[in-house]
Formats: C-alpha cells, sequence, structure tokens
C-alpha cells in the first residue's frame, strides 16, 4: 500500500502507513479521509511532547492549532506577546526551555482528557488572574484556620 506524506498536519516529516482512504473527485481531484483524525493529532502530541531538544515553528504551530488557541491567546498563557509567539513559528527566535516546557505540560494536559483536563483549566485559570490588573499595591490580607486538621482560608 502507497504511504502518505500527511503534509496537512503543517509538520514536514509525518507519513502514513494506513488509516486513510483517497479517493478521486467527480473534476478528477484527489481527496484524501483520514480515519480518527483526533486519535492521529493525539499520538503526533505525543510525540511532540516527548522529543528531545526544544520545540521548533512548525512544531509550535501544530500544538497551537491542535489547542484551537490564536497566537494572543498562547502567548498571553505563556507570558510573552504574540509576537514572540510569532516569532517561534517562523524560526525567527528560539522558544526559552521553560516556555517550550510549560507548552509540553499544557499540551499534556489537554491530549490526558481524563486527568489532564483539570490542569489545562488551571493553567488557563492562573493566566487569566495574571491579566488583571490590581487596585493596590499592598496584598490582601489573607487568614487561614485549622478543621479537623486540614488547612482552609477563613471565608
Amino acid at each position: 500500500m502507497k504511504k502518505y506524506h500527511y503534509t496537512e498536519s503543517g509538520l514536514d516529516n509525518i507519513y502514513l502507513v494506513n488509516g486513510f482512504k483517497i479517493t478521486k473527485t467527480k473534476s478528477g481531484d484527489e481527496e484524501i479521509y483520514i480515519h480518527d483524525i483526533h486519535g492521529l493529532h493525539k499520538a503526533i502530541g505525543m510525540i511532540l511532547i516527548s522529543k528531545r531538544g526544544l520545540l521548533h515553528g512548525k512544531e509550535i504551530k501544530f500544538i497551537r492549532s491542535t489547542l484551537d488557541l490564536s497566537q494572543t491567546a498562547l502567548a498571553r498563557i505563556l507570558g510573552c506577546t504574540y509576537q514572540t509567539v510569532l516569532l517561534w513559528e517562523k524560526d525567527k527566535g528560539e522558544i526559552s526551555k521553560t516556555a517550550d516546557h510549560l507548552l509540553r505540560a499544557i499540551f499534556f494536559a489537554y491530549l490526558d482528557t481524563e486527568s489532564g483536563k483539570a490542569i489545562y483549566d488551571k493553567i488557563n485559570e492562573i493566566s487569566d488572574l495574571d491579566a488583571e490588573t490590581v487596585e493596590s499595591d499592598h496584598a490582601e490580607r489573607i487568614e487561614f484556620e485549622e478543621v479537623s486538621h486540614v488547612w482552609r482560608m477563613v471565608a
């Protein structure tokens, strides 16, 4: 069987051995159907998470697109500007180790649908908190109490 070079992923090195069907349209063009494309993207994602070295531009873009995030949204989560994400994706700037590790952790949490959703949601929640402005320069007083050997914040 013929292998399919899956360039639609945005990555240059993805080839499918099976799990796809190529048909001809009425106009004579080839049309590809990939079985379980979400599963394929998850498998690609798990390889990217585990690869050695820093992520490269097309890999960052694949992850961002799979997460369904704009460059601005990803930048907000990673604590940088959308221009920085744009430069990474064009391989005109190298992603920092910290941003690389956080992006991989976010993507792993996203792909691990059972336990990762809470982590993914918490990371998004934290990035939203970072965007809020604080009205006072002083830290708000937070009080804790121990109840039945468990510490909790006093309401």
